[in-house]
């Protein structure tokens, strides 16, 4: 249930550029609420219902990415924020994705979210909510979202190497470090 609310909120993405494009700003807000409010269900009824799964795991944040990546760029074509945002906005998030890989792959860990991520997403949600409601200080959020993902990226790199160095190999009986999951359920729906 949990991975089919994450697959629909993903399917509103279309309707939501499709809106944006055709001025339609109340529409595709109404959407893009609708998929964020998704966002914290899927994870309530993974949790509650025990369905957390491996594709679950990817699965989630990709379509958060997705969203955010798209209305942003569906934004900055319309010429509400400039391509330097953009680009700024993408460089963290890059690098938080390859950063996700290379830690599974190397200490066989899944890193949970933190509190500075939430942050950068609640700020990049408000930003993007303000903007479609025409508010012009909905830039600044906007941009304090992307300065917090810098930070949330220095936090995950550094629980990363400490994840790494102390060679954690989904060791049982070993609590994981704050903030890092380990196993196949290791999984929270909001990572």
């Amino acid at each position: 249930m949990a991975n089919k609310i994450t697959l629909a909120r993903a399917a509103l993405l279309p309707p939501i550029l499709l809106l944006l494009f055709l001025r339609q700003r109340e529409a595709a807000l109404a959407l893009f609420l609708v998929s964020c409010a998704g966002d914290v269900l899927d994870g309530i009824v993974a949790r509650s219902r025990g369905e957390v799964t491996a594709w679950g795991k990817a699965l989630d944040p990709a379509v958060d990415k997705t969203l955010f990546v798209a209305v942003l760029s569906a934004l900055t074509a319309l010429g509400e924020f400039p391509l330097l945002a953009l680009v700024l906005f993408l460089v963290p998030q890059l690098c938080l994705a390859v950063g996700a890989l290379v830690l599974r792959l190397r200490a066989r860990t899944v890193q949970g979210s933190r509190l500075l991520g939430k942050a950068a997403a609640a700020l990049v949600v408000a930003g993007l909510v303000f903007t479609l409601l025409r508010l012009a200080f909905g830039r600044y959020f906007l941009y304090s979202g992307i300065a917090a993902s810098y930070l949330a990226g220095v936090d995950y790199l550094c629980t990363a190497v400490r994840a790494t160095r102390s060679g954690r190999r989904d060791t049982p009986g070993r609590p994981p470090e704050p903030g890092l999951r380990t196993g196949p359920s290791s999984r929270s729906k909001d990572d």
